[in-house]
């Protein structure tokens, strides 16, 4: 019964889709036994894909007490496994998949413990043992084979000229203008490396939800809400810090912001080394003067990507390392780095729907 009950929730979470296969394997298994209960596992295993209502689950149930699914519902959202919101006045539920979602919500708030201890090395073990099936599946998405790469990094707004035309959705600050929540969290890759023994010395409290998700991870504590001015603030520091900006990969909105270190970032990480191709970066890319280049190196120390060289007195870019993260102009004594446009940069899918949409057939084909 219990087995048959994480089985059935492995092919649940297979049809969530995201960027972790789902592998049936015995590390799997642990991990799930680990996040859920035998009764959890049985109701996140019939949720649908639409969120829906505490009655339609306990319908679907064969007539379950509905005050005992409401239970099992709010206890896996205060566990970050669930997403809940408000819609037309109505709470709904809707289970995440393993990653974007469960993965990055056990490490947002930052818990030193033995369960978030057992949990990143759980999640070590399984990512180990997936991770040929993970470059597989990015490296089909980002190349255009079946979709788009899940994130993108978002260009640092006050680096790129002001005579360059800039789309709504590679502009920072348009997001969080139209923003009704904004939440700032602990990040959850710097704590995971933390917790297996590998800090940063890179400010951790300083990545961002958006929106609704914003909402539910400030409900449940983890994360706090914060003004529009104090995200900007939060967007400087890890300006300052080197830190590269990281979006979801939509259009019309974004869900969240994360700012990035190299060491730790499964993003950058597989950017550099090439796991994923240029399809996940930004609609940016950094030029050199070389005439008014000082040969200083400061943009090489800066360059996460190692992206920027010196070639005798001048800097010297590699158009297939840069990502238009930005974060080298700052530095730069001469003013001999700018931005311009990346030619055939990808337009990111409007929202969460097409973006899903696009990882599951990204999926589905390499599973064919």
């Amino acid at each position: 019964m219990v087995e048959s009950a994480y089985e059935r929730l492995a092919e649940a979470l297979m049809l969530r889709g995201g960027t972790l296969p789902v592998l049936k394997c015995k590390e799997f298994y642990a991990l799930l036994e680990e996040l859920f209960t035998p009764e959890e596992a049985e109701l996140a295993a019939r949720m649908p894909i639409r969120p829906a209502t505490v009655e339609a689950l306990a319908l679907d149930a064969e007539k379950e007490n509905t005050s005992r699914v409401h239970g099992v519902l709010e206890a896996l959202a205060d566990k970050g496994i669930v997403f809940t919101t408000e819609r037309d006045g109505r709470r709904v539920y809707a289970l995440m998949p393993i990653i974007p979602g469960v993965f990055e919500m056990q490490f947002m708030k930052g818990e030193v413990s033995e369960r978030t201890k057992r949990l990143a090395r759980l999640f070590d073990d399984y990512f180990a043992l997936a991770s040929g099936m993970v470059q597989e599946q990015v490296r089909a998405s980002a190349a255009g084979e079946a979709g788009f790469p899940f994130a993108r990094v978002i260009t640092v707004e006050q680096e790129i000229p002001s005579d360059v035309t800039v789309h709504s959705y590679d502009r920072v600050s348009e997001y969080i203008e139209q923003a009704e929540h904004i939440a700032v969290s602990v990040c959850y890759c710097r704590h995971h490396g933390e917790l297996l023994g590998h800090p940063c010395d890179k400010p951790k409290d300083v990545c961002m939800t958006f929106g609704p998700q914003a909402a539910y991870v400030a409900e449940r504590g983890f994360g706090r809400l914060v003004s529009k001015e104090e995200a900007r603030k939060v967007l400087d520091r890890s300006e300052e810090a080197g830190l590269v900006h990281c979006s979801s990969n939509t259009g019309d909105y974004i869900s969240f912001i994360c700012n990035c270190c190299v060491c730790h970032c499964g993003i950058l990480r597989s950017i550099k080394s090439g796991i994923i191709p240029m399809g996940a970066v930004s609609g940016f890319i950094v030029t050199v003067d070389e005439d008014a280049c000082s040969g200083c190196g400061s943009c090489v120390d800066r360059c996460r990507m190692d992206a920027l060289s010196l070639n005798g007195d001048s800097a010297v870019r590699d158009g297939e390392r840069c990502i238009g993260c930005g974060l080298c102009i700052s530095v730069c004594p001469t003013d001999a780095l700018k931005l311009e446009p990346r030619e055939g940069a990808a337009v990111p899918p409007r929202n969460q729907r097409e973006l899903r949409s696009s990882l599951i057939s990204a999926l589905q084909q390499l599973n064919q």
